[in-house]
C-alpha cells in the first residue's frame, strides 16, 4: 500500500511507524538517523533554476526574482535568500539596477541537479555516516550490514543528480507543459 493510498485520518501513523523501524535498525546510533529529504528549499530552487534554464534558451538573458516567484509561486524574499545562496555558489549571477535581475553563469547543460542539491540541501547521503560532505563516524561503520546498503543508495543517487542536466530537466518540462496543453486543446 502506498502512503498516498492511506486514509488521512490515519496518516499520523505511517511517520511513527516509519520512525519506529529507524530506531529499530539504527538504535541508538544518533549519528546514522537519516538526513536525505528535499526541503521545500530544494524544491524552490530546482524550479526557479528551470525557469531560468527556460529563460536562457529562449534568449532571455536576465531574469527578475518576481517573474519567478509569481510564475512559480514562490514566496518571493524567500526565494531572495535561495538565490543568493546559489550566486554565492557560483551557480548564478546577479544583475542590479534597471534591467537588472538573476541568469545562469553557466549554459544550464554545465549545471547538474547533484551540483544544485549540494548547493542548496548540503548533502545526498542518506544518513551521516555515508555522507561525504557531512561525514559523522559512526562507531559501528566496520560491523554495519546497513552501511553498505546506504553506500550504495548514496552512490545511486549521486550518480542520477550528478549526470543529470539543468537543460535535462528543462527540456523535460518543457515536453509535460507541451503534452498537458494538446490534451486541454484536445478536450475543448
Amino acid at each position: 500500500m502506498l502512503t498516498t493510498d492511506i486514509k488521512p485520518e490515519f496518516s499520523h501513523l505511517t511517520k511513527h511507524f516509519a520512525d519506529a523501524i529507524l530506531d529499530q535498525i539504527y538504535g541508538d546510533c544518533k549519528e546514522c538517523k537519516v538526513v536525505m529529504k528535499i526541503s521545500k528549499k530544494g524544491e524552490y530552487a530546482v524550479k526557479a533554476l528551470i525557469e531560468l534554464a527556460i529563460d536562457h534558451d529562449r534568449g532571455i538573458t536576465v531574469t527578475l526574482i518576481n517573474d519567478v516567484a509569481k510564475r512559480k509561486g514562490i514566496p518571493q524574499k524567500y526565494l531572495e535568500q535561495i538565490l543568493l545562496s546559489l550566486r554565492n555558489a557560483g551557480i548564478l549571477v546577479s544583475k542590479r539596477g534597471v534591467g537588472g535581475g538573476y541568469s545562469l553563469i553557466r549554459s544550464p547543460e554545465n549545471i547538474s541537479l547533484g551540483e544544485i542539491f549540494r548547493v542548496v540541501e548540503g548533502t545526498l547521503a542518506p544518513v551521516n555516516c555515508v555522507s561525504t560532505s557531512a561525514h559523522v563516524a559512526c562507531p559501528d561503520e566496520l560491523s554495519c550490514g546497513l552501511y553498505y546498503v546506504m553506500l550504495e543508495v548514496r552512490n545511486a543517487v549521486s550518480s542520477v543528480l550528478d549526470n543529470t542536466s539543468l537543460k535535462d530537466v528543462a527540456s523535460r518540462t518543457l515536453e509535460l507543459v507541451d503534452l498537458q496543453n494538446k490534451v486541454t486543446d484536445y478536450a475543448i
